[in-house]
């Protein structure tokens, strides 16, 4: 499957310089805009009775007017509000719109008051070029938009909701709460991970007729396709001393459910054997071989391990094993109480393969400060402690060489356990020698979940994900 390449504002300001250059005009970009977005609202059958066009200043105000006309055209009941002086290109779409009977008017609340009717607001306040946080009658106009009745009305945002960040997700206090948000000529990496995800609505996206953009401008952010399964290349008559053993440190104490998640979901991925090493077996799986949590009984297996999955369930055992097995050429998969560890006890970077997995929380004591921008976050561990990374949470973020951002924002795996799943995943296909095992892990985790979700099942417990992980691969 073709990848989806994501972009920020520069990237898209030069893809806007290159098309330019090579005669195609920013007026026809937004002719094309103004006609896909109409075209979108009515694939989408919003239930409107009247149409408000809010146009800012700058390109995103002259696709909005660009709407505007195409509605004027349809014979919509409509009205255009502007918030800015147009120039360049919006000023002669703002001409041509008077000329064809469409009212414009400067904007003002009493619009919205006066009518009783349910309405469709279009966003076209602000765009990619936002540089500051919103402020004077543009703040206005945001904060009584997204104080209005929801039932009543649809908010429709062009390119991006007006306020958010294009480049990282983060919103300014006052960003529009959209229904719909239709990204034009590039998919804008900020809609698709943190305050991003719950500002933008559904997301939709256009080309608007420019066919293989990827090409005229490189990009390191990928979109990960959260509908397609991972294939494994697996030999058929292969034993199980073929495919990977895998240590798990943890399940200390009493949490033992987190390692033996784990283990299971190393197992379900494909992995031949599961080693535990516990302080507590009283609740170990049938399928997994105890060790003793001592350096001396970890020394007579060590060598025929190929992965450690370190930290499900540690809590703050197993310190000393941590440190003992971080020195040793085996690749280490760091999850909860290990990423947990590392922040307290990281001395210099792996030569071999370390891939972390921290939530929010855990990735601010390895980086010893609060963020909001994931992007910088990721890349900021990634520079410190060396190894492949994966920020999870809405639209988690995924650093090997590139950025990668997972299309998927479900509260179906808020629940516990859910990180130790991935985490086992993600050491099953280490074991077995899998190129990219922290995308492939992902995608996996999420391919499950999101077959739950199919299900109509709005919450589970993380053992559900277990009986999804091997229809979620398909093998060679």
């Amino acid at each position: 499957m073709t990848n989806n390449f994501l972009y920020d504002n520069l990237e898209t300001k030069k893809v806007e310089f290159t098309l330019k250059k090579n005669g195609i005009s920013s007026l026809l970009l937004m002719m094309r805009a103004g006609d896909k977005l109409y075209q979108m609202v009515k694939n989408n059958n919003i239930d409107y009775d009247e149409i408000i066009v809010l146009a800012g200043p700058g390109n995103n105000g002259g696709d909005a007017i660009a709407f505007a006309i195409q509605a004027k055209l349809n014979d919509e009941k409509i009205t255009c509000l502007s918030l800015a002086i147009h120039k360049n290109n919006s000023k002669k779409l703002f001409s041509l719109a008077k000329e064809i009977g469409l009212k414009t008017k400067s904007f003002n609340k009493s619009h919205f008051l006066k009518t009783k009717s349910k309405v469709l607001i279009v966003d076209g306040i602000l765009g990619i070029g936002i540089s500051r946080k919103p402020s004077g009658i543009i703040s206005k106009a945001i904060k009584f938009i997204n104080k209005l009745e929801s039932k009543k009305n649809t908010v429709v945002s062009i390119d991006l909701p007006s306020g958010l960040n294009p480049n990282n997700g983060v919103a300014y206090a006052d960003t529009i709460f959209s229904d719909y948000t239709l990204m034009l000529l590039t998919r804008k990496m900020g809609c698709y991970t943190g305050d991003g995800i719950k500002n933008s609505g559904k997301l939709s996206y256009t080309d608007l007729e420019i066919k293989k953009i990827d090409k005229l401008q490189n990009t390191s952010c990928i979109l990960i396709n959260k509908n397609s399964k991972v294939l494994l290349k697996r030999d058929k008559t292969g034993h199980k001393g073929k495919f990977g053993n895998v240590f798990i440190l943890g399940g200390w104490d009493n949490m033992p459910g987190a390692a033996n998640l784990s283990a299971l979901a190393a197992l379900k991925t494909g992995c031949g054997k599961i080693f535990i090493c516990t302080n507590n077996f009283s609740r170990i799986p049938n399928e997994a071989i105890r060790v003793f949590p001592k350096i001396s009984d970890i020394l007579k297996i060590l060598q025929s391990i190929n992965v450690i999955i370190a930290g499900p369930g540690l809590g703050n055992g197993g310190s000393e094993i941590l440190s003992f097995l971080w020195k040793k050429s085996i690749p280490i998969v760091l999850d909860a109480d290990g990423i947990n560890w590392l922040s307290k006890n990281f001395i210099k970077k792996r030569k071999s393969l370390l891939i972390g997995t921290p939530h929010h929380g855990e990735a601010k004591k390895l980086l010893g400060k609060s963020f909001q921008d994931r992007f910088n976050a990721i890349k900021s561990i990634k520079n410190k402690y060396g190894g492949k990374w994966i920020l999870k949470g809405p639209g988690t973020l995924i650093i090997n060489k590139k950025i990668y951002v997972n299309n998927f924002a479900n509260s179906i795996l808020a629940t516990a356990g859910s990180g130790d799943v991935l985490a086992g995943i993600i050491g099953g296909l280490v074991a077995q020698g899998c190129k990219n095992p922290e995308l492939l892990g992902v995608k996996i985790h999420t391919y499950a979940a999101n077959s739950i979700a199919l299900e109509k099942k709005n919450t589970i417990i993380a053992s559900d994900l277990l009986n999804k992980i091997s229809s979620s691969i398909d093998v060679l």
